[in-house]
């Protein structure tokens, strides 16, 4: 019988991890929260606690499906990357060559005076601006005429959706288009829109969409079942109620889009539309820590998969605009990678990397340790970073060897 300790974990530090997560159920900081720890193989520890739906009074299990939002950058990243390996593109390659309506786009620069002028680019926006996010593409929001020019043609895109007439994913990147840089590529480190462009990228280059990419690329081949941009009929029982935490506690959440429809959507957000289980997206960090593989199946090589991790942008550009929980770390394609753990102020490894999503979906590979660990939740809060930490903190406490 294998326990704990065959993996060099200790059972009874493992119960850290357990009485974390029933302890943010308990202090109403979240209606469910479940975590998974996978070392040297094996899986260690996977558990669930609190409720999947508080109204229905559901409860959460190992088996329930989770808007993994941001979570899914890495699968782009990974899809994006199997064709890197079949040279059909270089990663200063401009995407101009395969999306027309890059080669006209331009950067928002402010004189002294602060008026505003739209001034061609220093460099065009190639694929390793996107995979580094250092395109100057942002997300909708802000003050800034970038930001709101997104918002306005997000704001477009629902408002004709609600009319029958849903933007595609090919659309609402042509569209993307028409936004002004936030900075010239390259020279800035900005968290936004790039790994969607470079999901539309995908499609063009394959031929297929990109949810029937992925399908082919990595879900079938890792055998994940549950992982797609949409939940079908007979899943939905199992999707995760998401809630928001307020001065009051526990709400519901207001005016943000859900990724867990019945049908597919017309566009397929490669930054973040992917809903998914514990199980599946254990399967495909598994793969990551190998190197690229699980199983008889090869995704990527090694020799790619340490391109992704390896740390691509330096310090003075993370610096300026990068998460204040990222401290310690460094950004590869796509995926944090740790550089300090002193800096960091956790008990992990040099090396350690991965990414996480909006409502509190979070994995990490650590080669140093031969592990993964998981730790879900559906939560829209300001909080869901310190909630992680807590996790990764128990799980490195449980490591005896």
């Amino acid at each position: 019988m294998k326990t704990a300790e065959n993996h060099g974990l200790c059972s009874k530090r493992l119960k850290n991890v357990d009485a974390y997560l029933q302890r943010i159920v308990d202090q109403g900081k979240v209606a469910g929260a479940a975590g998974m720890i996978i070392r040297r193989g094996v899986q260690a520890y996977c558990s669930s606690f609190g409720m999947r739906d508080i109204e229905k009074k559901a409860r959460l299990e190992n088996n329930a499906i989770y808007r993994i939002w941001s979570m899914s950058k890495t699968f782009t990243i990974a899809a994006a990357m199997t064709l890197y390996e079949k040279a059909y593109f270089r990663l200063h390659q401009p995407i101009s060559d395969f999306l027309p309506a890059y080669k006209k786009v331009k950067v928002a620069e402010s004189d002294s005076r602060g008026i505003i002028k739209l001034v061609p680019p220093k460099n065009p926006i190639t694929f390793e601006h996107l995979f580094t996010m250092t395109s100057g593409i942002p997300y909708p929001g802000g003050e800034n005429v970038s930001g709101l020019t997104m918002a306005r043609i997000y704001a477009k895109s629902q408002k004709d959706e609600k009319q029958g007439k849903a933007w595609n994913t090919a659309r609402m990147i042509d569209e993307a288009a028409k936004t002004p840089l936030c900075f010239h590529p390259g020279e800035q480190w900005l968290y936004g829109f790039s790994h969607d462009i470079l999901g539309r990228l995908i499609e063009v280059i394959s031929g297929k969409t990109l949810g029937e990419y992925f399908s082919e690329a990595i879900f079938k081949p890792l055998g994940l079942k549950d992982t797609a941009f949409y939940v079908p009929k007979e899943k939905q029982g199992r999707v995760v109620k998401p809630y928001a935490l307020g001065p009051k506690g526990l709400g519901e959440v207001k005016n943000l889009q859900d990724f867990a429809t019945v049908k597919a959507p017309a566009f397929e957000s490669g930054g973040g539309g992917l809903c998914s289980t514990m199980a599946d997206c254990a399967l495909y960090a598994q793969m990551l820590l190998n190197n690229g593989k699980l199983g008889n199946n090869r995704i990527l090589s090694r020799k790619t998969v340490e391109l992704i991790r390896a740390n691509h942008c330096s310090l003075s550009i993370l610096r300026p605009s990068f998460f204040s929980h990222m401290n310690g770390y460094g950004y590869g394609l796509g995926v944090r990678t740790m550089l300090n753990t002193a800096e960091a102020g956790l008990n992990g490894s040099v090396g350690e990397w991965a990414w996480d999503g909006l409502m509190g979906t979070y994995y990490l590979v650590d080669p140093a340790e031969e592990m993964t660990a998981l730790f879900f939740i559906q939560l829209v809060s300001d909080i869901n970073s310190d909630l992680q930490r807590g996790f990764v903190q128990t799980v490195y406490g449980a490591i005896d060897d």
